[in-house]
């Protein structure tokens, strides 16, 4: 995998996109609070909640790719405990075999 987010043109370009969604997320939010001051709370309207949730999205990506940039793209290691383990076929396993119940003979 090629490692285009180390550049610094990447670098700046994915600050900078992070600002712009910080600014666009704030006229969101601003529009919003603007929508909320003329009607009441309990008639909130489905327009409403998008523009909440664009405003958050909007928020929480431009925060990221504002104060941590390229490194949202860093690889880190996993702890053994939280790996996942390789498949086993448990019908041909000798465990399997002893726990189930045998019929009596006759």
């Amino acid at each position: 995998m090629t490692t285009w987010h180390r550049t610094p043109t990447a670098n700046i370009g994915l600050r900078a996109g992070g600002i712009l969604l910080l600014v666009t997320g704030w006229s969101i939010a601003v529009r919003l609070h603007h929508i909320a001051l003329v009607i009441p709370a309990r008639d909130a309207t489905s327009f409403m909640l998008l523009l909440a949730a664009a405003a958050f999205l909007h928020g929480s990506a431009g925060s990221a790719l504002l104060f941590v940039g390229p490194d949202l793209w860093e690889t880190v290691e996993i702890s053994e405990r939280w790996r996942q383990l390789p498949t086993r076929d448990f019908t041909s396993s000798t465990a399997f075999e002893g726990s189930q119940r045998r019929a009596p003979d006759a």
